[in-house]
Parts: structure tokens; C-alpha cells; sequence
């Protein structure tokens, strides 16, 4: 009677589990549901949904009024270089 507990016990736990996730990530099947998602990806494609500019235009530094240089790339160490350049 005990092996049976404890085979049952984790068997249900992970059923009962498993049964939950499975109905918080189902996706809705109605016809709305269907027509929201159409409209979520035209909305996408569409010219107005652009992406926004994120790195704003290298102007002046407003401490002196200078232009501020380019970044410069990290190098990669010491071993990284070309081997025709030793």
C-alpha cells in the first residue's frame, strides 16, 4: 500500500501541475481571438509602425561645444591580431 502512495502522490502533483501550464499557455481559439491577432500583425507590417530611432544624431558636446568623437571598437587582446601583422 506504501509503494502505491508513493508512486500515486508525485504522479497526481505533476499531472495537476502539468494540467495548469498547459491551460495558462493555450492559445484562445474563438474567431476574435483570431481577428485580434490578424490585426496585431498588420499593425506590425504597416509604414507607420516603424521602429523608433533609439541612438539620437551625434551632435556637439554640450560641455564644450566640440563634436564628439566615434566610438572606438574594443579590441579583442593581445593574440587577436592578423597573423601577417607580427
Amino acid at each position: 500500500m506504501k509503494v502505491l502512495l508513493f508512486l500515486l502522490v508525485p504522479i497526481l502533483a505533476v499531472s495537476a501541475y502539468a494540467a495548469w501550464v498547459w491551460a495558462r499557455n493555450r492559445e484562445p481559439s474563438s474567431v476574435e481571438s483570431g481577428v485580434d491577432a490578424f490585426r496585431r500583425e498588420m499593425t506590425a507590417l504597416s509604414p507607420d509602425a516603424a521602429p523608433v530611432q533609439r541612438r539620437p544624431e551625434r551632435g556637439p558636446d554640450p560641455a564644450d561645444g566640440a563634436p564628439r568623437p566615434a566610438p572606438r571598437r574594443p579590441s579583442a587582446g593581445p593574440g587577436s591580431r592578423p597573423p601577417g601583422d607580427r
